[in-house]
C-alpha cells in the first residue's frame, strides 16, 4: 500500500493560530489608542478599575513592544501552531492573560504597573513546545522551551534591564513570563494526564 504524508491536520493548525494571529493583528494596535484606561495599574485597580488585570496585556509601551509581541505571535504560528481550533485558543488567550494579571496582583505586589502581550505570549509558546514534545518534534520543542527558560533567567539575571528593555523604554517584568508559563503548564496538565494513561 503507498502511504503518503498527511498535512491537513498540520496545516489546518496553522490556519487556525495563524487567524488568531491576524485577529490580534488588528486587535493590539487599535487597543493602544485606549493605553491609559487599559493599563494594569495597581493603585487604580484597587479603586475599583477591575478590568485592568486582564487589559494590561493588551496594550504596550511603545511601537516597538508592540512589534516585537505580534512578531512573537506570528513565529509562533509558523513554528509551532497549536493544535486547537479557534475559539479554543481564543479561551487559551483570556486564561493565560487572566494567570499574568492575578499572578502580578497576588504574587508580585512591587510591580505597580504593567503592558504588553508577552507574558501570554510565553504561555502560548510553552503550550506549542509541549505540543511539539508530544509530538516528539525534540529538536524544535527543545529549542522553543530552552529559548524560553534562557531568555526568563536572563531576563531575571540582569533585573529586566536587558538590551529588549532600552527598546521598549520600559524592564522587562520576568514575572509575568513565569506567571503565562505557568499557566500553560495547568493548561496541559489534562493532556499529559492522559497521554501517561494510555501508557
Amino acid at each position: 500500500m503507498l502511504h503518503t504524508l498527511d498535512i491537513s491536520k498540520p496545516t489546518r493548525q496553522c490556519v487556525n493560530t495563524c487567524i488568531i494571529a491576524i485577529i490580534f493583528t488588528v486587535l493590539l494596535p487599535l487597543l493602544q489608542f485606549f493605553h491609559d484606561e487599559l493599563l494594569y495599574h495597581r493603585h487604580w485597580i484597587v479603586a475599583g478599575e477591575y478590568w485592568r488585570i486582564w487589559s494590561g496585556s493588551l496594550v504596550h509601551t511603545n511601537f516597538w513592544h508592540l512589534v516585537l509581541n505580534l512578531a512573537g505571535l506570528w513565529l509562533l504560528a509558523f513554528i509551532a501552531p497549536l493544535p486547537f481550533s479557534k475559539s479554543i485558543q481564543l479561551i487559551q488567550i483570556a486564561f493565560l492573560t487572566s494567570c499574568v494579571g492575578a499572578g502580578l496582583w497576588w504574587l508580585s505586589p512591587e510591580w505597580v504597573w504593567y503592558a504588553g502581550f508577552s507574558g501570554t505570549l510565553y504561555g502560548l509558546f510553552m503550550l506549542g513546545g509541549i505540543h511539539l514534545l508530544q509530538q516528539r518534534d525534540w529538536l524544535m520543542a527543545a529549542l522553543i522551551l530552552l529559548g524560553l527558560g534562557g531568555k526568563t533567567v536572563w531576563d531575571w539575571w540582569s533585573g529586566g534591564e536587558s538590551a529588549s528593555a532600552s527598546l521598549i523604554e520600559a524592564p522587562v517584568i520576568y514575572a509575568a513570563h513565569l506567571y503565562g508559563m505557568a499557566g500553560s503548564l495547568l493548561l496541559s496538565i489534562p493532556t499529559l494526564l492522559s497521554n501517561l494513561s494510555k501508557r
